[in-house]
């Protein structure tokens, strides 16, 4: 196991595949046009790691790897350092899946194995290492975050109780239970945090099924829906900072879909690549809400997708298909995408076969 050390204090001075520069700057590096790196994986253990997330500057990357002492191990990578594995709560299982950071990158939350249960909700944070958010009282002992507000101070997940599963709030390190939408089983978990901290996004059991809330602290729950047709069960996996967009999937005439939501529009879905079984997921959103990134299914399988209101899904393959660094590889899931909508990450299978995650840069609109 990697020392416990600060990992996350990171000094950024030169930028990975040519971002923009950032506010305030004097000048702005050029486009270089759409480009592709794979982010290799942590020694020891089989070859296969996947990218989770990214920071709104698309500087920090967070992930999961096999390492010589975890099939799980939680990563954060920059241009500089390459990947590095996080800490753990846990010298004999370093077991962790980070999920979400704050926009710049500073503070990362997830699950880390622990020795209060199987798993604990935690944070990686500057000169801290890696903290217990514990989990609520009454029932099994097993918590994880998933989504973190603009300054660390705010967490989003779920926690067990006497209940059941229920969704959390952790605001300055306290959890803070949220409950479930009325009626049905007692299972819940809040994914999403708005920048400000006051909106939360999740998945509840109501009376028709497992449906997306969204739940803030003067309205409490309301449920969303889901796609018309089909089975009901929806579930949210990316928003815009100020909760205006969702993105997810839910269950449609076709299958499972991914799916926009907006106030103004509802839920609908996005379809999927044509080829394959009709199975898409909707992963994140970029801040202005107009790129959409996930995974849908063609004639060869699993494969990542990017879409806009003007195109549709496009495969990330076809928009990368000049990238030199990109032959060869099949492009799987995009997990995250940048504010800007430039950056994204995700998984997929390289030359030799093996799953790996990757950093690109898309096209200029």
């Amino acid at each position: 196991m990697p020392a416990m050390r600060c990992l996350l204090l990171l000094v950024l001075s030169c930028p990975p595949l040519a971002l923009p520069a950032q506010k305030g700057s004097a000048a702005r590096e050029p486009d270089l046009g759409p480009r592709f790196r794979g982010l290799g994986d942590l020694a020891g253990g089989e070859t296969w790691s996947e990218a989770l997330a990214i920071s709104d500057d698309g500087r920090v990357v967070v992930g999961r790897s096999h390492s010589n002492s975890s099939a799980e191990h939680g990563f954060v990578w920059t241009a500089q350092r390459g990947l590095l594995a996080l800490p753990a709560l846990l010298a004999s299982d370093p077991s962790s899946e980070p999920r979400a950071l704050t926009p710049d990158g500073s503070t990362i939350v997830g699950k880390a194995a622990s020795a209060r249960g199987v798993f604990e909700a935690v944070l990686w944070g500057p000169l801290r290492g890696c903290t217990p958010l514990g989990d609520l009282p009454g029932g099994s002992f097993i918590s994880q975050a998933l989504g973190v507000g603009a300054d660390g101070g705010v967490i989003a997940g779920w926690g067990a109780s006497r209940r059941g599963n229920e969704a959390v709030r952790w605001v300055d390190g306290l959890p803070e239970s949220l409950g479930d939408l009325p009626g049905g089983l007692h299972n819940a978990a809040a994914a999403l945090v708005s920048a400000d901290g006051e909106t939360v996004v999740g998945t509840g059991s109501s009376v028709r099924g497992l449906e997306v809330f969204v739940w803030r602290p003067e309205s409490g729950f309301a449920a969303l829906g889901d796609l018309p047709g089909g089975g009901f069960s929806s579930e949210p996996f990316g928003m815009t900072p100020d909760a205006r967009v969702i993105v997810g999937e839910g269950e449609s005439e076709a299958g499972t879909e991914a799916m926009l939501w907006t106030e103004a529009t509802g839920m609908r879905g996005l379809g999927d690549l044509p080829g394959g079984a009709f199975e898409s997921r909707a992963f994140d959103v970029d801040h202005a809400g107009r790129i959409v990134v996930g995974a849908g299914a063609d004639k060869d399988g699993p494969a990542a997708f990017v879409w806009d209101a003007e195109h549709g899904l496009r495969t990330l393959a076809e928009l990368l298909a000049d990238v030199e660094e990109c032959k060869g590889w099949r492009l799987e899931s995009v997990n995250g995408i940048s504010a800007d909508g430039r950056l994204v990450v995700g998984s997929g299978r390289n030359p030799a076969g093996n799953t790996e995650g990757w950093l690109a840069r898309l096209p200029a609109p």
